[in-house]
């Protein structure tokens, strides 16, 4: 079976719940004298990060996940979990001046997020970059997901120069990729996974549509929640629907399952709407468990 390359944030998740609604406490015209503060009611700490979590659900359908990337001097713990799951940590890079990077995520009761990520180890623009001992023939397709601007532009230029088709998932890091750097992503890669918001920004920071976008690298699937997803291709756009009945415990890391489950039916070659019913299936799992990586298959 051929791996499947996942880069982006390996990190400590912080993640809290605020009982209230965010908005509440926010006036729309004192917006640029923004002074907030929340109690959070809970307090759990998790595995996470991007990679992560993407390698973690791609384990549970059967692949095999192979992260590149970096961490930091204290990563043994997560080495250690990564163990149980039977994730290989082989191309993981041990930052040991620096600390493994953190998330902290508060959560409101209508599931609305405030986050704040802390890069430490992953500001290392030197390490984890290529392969180690690892022939790029035995992989079958790789996954760009959020992390410094500068790591995945690299990634992008490296999985072009090996012959490593890749999705470029953008993310978090859209509003600091410049423009150049979100075309040569998109250009390069087989195709592109976003949610609404995040394609609201690529549209207006490259000036294109939907389409637009799609036809740059291929096709685009474009997340909308409760809503599912719709895909973008050849100038056509198909929806397909979430799961029913799902009871909502914790939205975050769903998008980063979606994006697992996608993959795994997209390397095992199925048509692009049976792959998003994939990642549909495996989000709906992770809607209702909190936390990223306590989900089962």
């Amino acid at each position: 079976m051929k791996s499947i390359l996942v880069t982006g944030s390996i990190a400590y998740d912080h993640l809290m719940t605020f009982d209230g609604e965010f908005s509440d406490s926010l006036i729309a015209e004192q917006l640029q004298n923004l002074s907030v503060s929340f109690l959070a009611a809970t307090h759990e700490h998790e595995f996470g990060g991007c990679a992560g979590n993407i390698a973690y659900s791609l384990k549970l359908l059967g692949c095999e996940p192979m992260i590149l990337g970096v961490a930091g001097m204290d990563f043994d713990r997560y080495k250690s979990w990564f163990g149980e799951c039977g994730i290989s940590t082989e191309q993981i890079f041990i930052d040991k001046q620096k600390s493994t990077a953190s998330a902290y995520i508060l959560t409101d009761r209508k599931q609305n997020q405030i986050s704040i990520f802390s890069p430490g180890a992953m500001e290392n623009f030197e390490d984890g970059l290529e392969l180690k001992d690892m022939d790029p023939s035995t992989v079958a397709c790789a996954i760009i997901a959020p992390e410094p601007p500068k790591r995945m532009l690299s990634f992008g230029r490296y999985f072009e120069r090996i012959g490593v088709p890749f999705i470029f998932d953008p993310g978090q890091a859209i509003p600091a990729l410049s423009k150049e750097d979100v075309l040569e992503l998109i250009g390069g890669s087989v195709g592109m996974i976003a949610n609404e918001y995040e394609v609201e920004m690529l549209m207006k920071k490259l000036e294109m549509n939907e389409d637009g976008l799609a036809g740059i690298c291929g096709f685009m699937i474009k997340t909308t929640g409760e809503n599912g997803c719709e895909i973008y291709h050849k100038g056509e756009v198909t929806k397909v629907p979430a799961v029913a009945g799902v009871k909502v415990v914790d939205v975050t890391g769903c998008g980063d399952a979606f994006r697992a489950g996608f993959l795994s039916g997209y390397v095992d070659g199925l048509s692009l709407e049976k792959a998003c019913e994939s990642g549909n299936q495996i989000a709906a799992l992770a809607l209702q468990k909190r936390g990223t990586q306590n989900h089962i298959v």
